[in-house]
């Protein structure tokens, strides 16, 4: 079955323990996701249920045991980080763009707090460019966020991400996805 979905942040996910990566990823484009690396397969199920939350996975028996429970569910396909970012944003479930605004920490899920750099120097001793004028903490956990050099390398991620979905949506395949 195919599903157009609201592409907005307001789609919750929880990804089971195969998954970190790529929910520190969706994180970061301001999703509110749920990481179980330790749960068993009967509790991520009852989870998922239970918060109204779209189960992601690429374990074949979760998906089928969550698909039998009603639980919103989809079972990634992608070999890698980009091609899932595309599956979910093909059938609309998410935007691959970072919304600065609301986005998210990727270690603990809490949303980040824009903060000025005269605030971010009062914390830290890190030595930052002059240049640099965005800064966040997360509002959990403390950790600090800035634009830094890896910024090149998560922007041409995504854009790779972008592209494949834009492909991946102009296909004819349909996308197997429970949605109740």
């Amino acid at each position: 079955m195919s599903l157009q979905g609201e592409s907005s942040r307001q789609s919750k996910f929880i990804a089971d323990g195969m998954l970190g990566k790529l929910a520190r990823w969706l994180r970061l484009l301001g999703y509110d996701v749920e990481y179980c690396k330790d749960l068993s397969d009967e509790k991520l199920v009852e989870l998922a249920k239970n918060s109204c939350r779209v189960l992601l996975t690429k374990d074949f028996e979760l998906y089928r045991r969550a698909k039998f429970a009603g639980v919103q569910v989809l079972m990634l396909r992608g070999a890698n980080l980009e091609e899932d970012l595309a599956q979910l944003a093909a059938i609309g479930l998410i935007k691959i763009e970072v919304d600065f605004e609301n986005t998210r920490c990727p270690v603990c899920n809490h949303p980040l707090k824009a903060i000025s750099r005269e605030e971010f120097l009062k914390i830290t001793s890190l030595s930052i460019p002059s240049d640099n004028d965005r800064f966040w903490i997360c509002s959990h956990c403390g950790k600090l966020y800035w634009i830094g050099k890896h910024w090149k390398s998560i922007k041409a991620r995504l854009l790779k991400a972008r592209r494949l979905a834009r492909h991946e949506s102009t296909k004819s395949l349909e996308v197997e996805f429970s949605y109740y």
